[in-house]
């Protein structure tokens, strides 16, 4: 997946109002030495050409999120409605929200919730069938008003990530600022240390009836994830590249603490069993003080 000059061929500067094709991107941001020559604006206009936008598509959604139970997302919700110490009434922010299936539960239990997705898709499937106090806004996380006044906040099923790590950081900062006082925060992400310890560079799968051969690379010096997904069928194959960027528990909680985020707790499971380096998928907790 390296990026090389050929033979006989030199470096060029690069303008910072390049555009770079979505199917270079994993390929540049994982390549050092072309990234380091990359300006820090230019680095940030690179990683803006938004790798996930084609990773979630209608695949993803029917093989992924979109194929969960109701009776886990019921229980899923238990566990928000708990550490969130909601109540009926209250204002709920569901960054990342997907098809809605959280934010919808939360408005069927009295809450009042808006979610915010980048998919124009899975924001008209979130608005279908949507039950009164659920809302759903389509629009970049990084860009968009959140508001204010909201009692809890959440993001769910390993959102987070997606951009340069100051972006990560503003995007905390402006939940800080939307939570009222005392309102809570809760993210629910992969947890690096687990990812390093069972790293796979290869995986292959069948789901809905077609090959999915997954490559991974792990830059330690970034702590991203950078992956080429393929997706064999018989009307060909489609590729989806990009570059996760991970978290390890203390270093959500420092990211967020720097935002202003007060932490409260850290969970393994939705019945709070206590984080761990053995814990895959992390629920870490936090208020605005």
């Amino acid at each position: 997946m390296s990026v090389r000059p050929a033979l006989g061929a030199r470096w060029e500067k690069v303008s910072d109002r390049s555009v770079f094709p979505a199917s270079r991107l994993g390929r540049m941001i994982g390549n050092r030495f072309l990234w380091a020559r990359l300006s820090p604006r230019l680095q940030i206009n690179a990683m803006r050409q938004d790798w996930f936008i084609d990773l979630y598509d209608d695949f993803r959604m029917r093989t992924g999120f979109g194929s969960i139970p109701v009776e886990q997302t019921c229980q899923e919700v238990d566990f928000l409605w708990d550490v969130l110490a909601l109540a009926p009434g209250s204002k709920v922010l569901d960054l990342f929200s997907g098809a809605g299936r959280h934010s919808k539960e939360l408005a069927r239990r009295g809450c009042m919730t808006t979610g915010i997705e980048q998919s124009c898709r899975y924001v008209e499937l979130a608005r279908a069938g949507a039950p009164e106090g659920a809302r759903f806004l389509a629009g970049d996380v990084r860009t968009v008003d959140f508001g204010s006044g909201f009692d809890g906040a959440i993001i769910m099923f390993h959102s987070f990530g997606y951009f340069t790590d100051e972006e990560d950081r503003q995007v905390l900062a402006k939940i800080h600022q939307a939570l009222r006082s005392g309102g809570r925060f809760l993210v629910e992400i992969l947890n690096r240390d687990w990812v390093l310890a069972n790293f796979q560079e290869r995986e292959q799968k069948m789901l809905d009836g077609v090959q999915v051969v997954e490559t991974r690379r792990f830059d330690a010096l970034t702590s991203r994830n950078h992956f080429r997904i393929e997706r064999h069928s018989a009307s060909g194959t489609v590729t989806r590249e990009g570059a996760w960027r991970l978290y390890s528990p203390h270093e959500m909680k420092g990211v967020s603490e720097a935002a202003g985020l007060e932490f409260l707790d850290a969970y393994a499971t939705i019945e709070k069993a206590p984080l761990s380096k053995d814990t895959r998928l992390m629920r870490m907790l936090f208020r605005r003080a």
